[in-house]
């Protein structure tokens, strides 16, 4: 997951968001930002995170409020005999006003309906399952159910927690950072008071 932060670029490929500066960040407000994003001060309350992560983590098809779907059956199209023109066997899975879903966690419902899910249709807010993979009603049921789970796996990621010591490496380069500051700082502010030390005589 990569997201554009002002001018960082958000990465969470690893356990901790990586912070990678666009060309024209200074080393100062890179090192500020990524101090400001590690204590979770700009990527949401803590705990909602937390929930969330948790929420995907534990996702399985048993544990989905089957009654908060729609399921609609159809005859499957292309070629697989004769039951195939007379049993309606491809199934339409259907959740219908994800923006109003309790049961899904607010930063899940954000990711869901951010465009990246492809099962999101963003006219009806509604995610849209289909399967005619095999002959049976009841199977094809069963793979709409296993994409869902499967897709928001892939597709929600967040942060793991950050660790004392991760935190207190970011403090140390923030204060390394500082002190390189404020020397060139001084060295420039030394310099233009040797420039209007110089006097010429004509």
């Amino acid at each position: 997951m990569t997201t554009l932060m002002g001018k960082f670029k958000l990465t969470g490929r690893s356990p901790l968001f990586v912070l990678q500066p666009m060309l024209h960040c200074k080393k100062q407000q890179f090192v500020e930002e990524a101090v400001r994003l590690i204590s979770n001060k700009k990527i949401g309350k803590k705990s909602d995170f937390v929930q969330a992560r948790n929420w995907v983590g534990a996702l399985n098809v048993t544990g989905l409020p089957l009654n908060q779907f729609t399921l609609r059956y159809d005859r499957a199209s292309g070629p697989g005999g004769q039951n195939v023109n007379k049993v309606n066997s491809k199934c339409t899975l259907t959740l219908s006003g994800l923006s109003n879903c309790a049961w899904i966690p607010q930063e899940v419902r954000n990711i869901l309906s951010s465009g990246r899910f492809r099962y999101y249709a963003k006219g009806s807010d509604s995610i849209v399952i289909q399967s005619d993979e095999t002959r049976s009603r009841e199977t094809n049921k069963l793979k709409c159910f296993e994409k869902l789970v499967q897709e928001i796996r892939q597709t929600c990621q967040f942060p793991n927690d950050t660790t004392a010591e991760t935190s207190k490496k970011w403090n140390k380069i923030k204060e390394k950072a500082n002190k390189e500051r404020l020397l060139d700082k001084k060295v420039h502010s030394d310099k233009k008071k040797n420039r209007s030390k110089i006097k010429f005589n004509y």
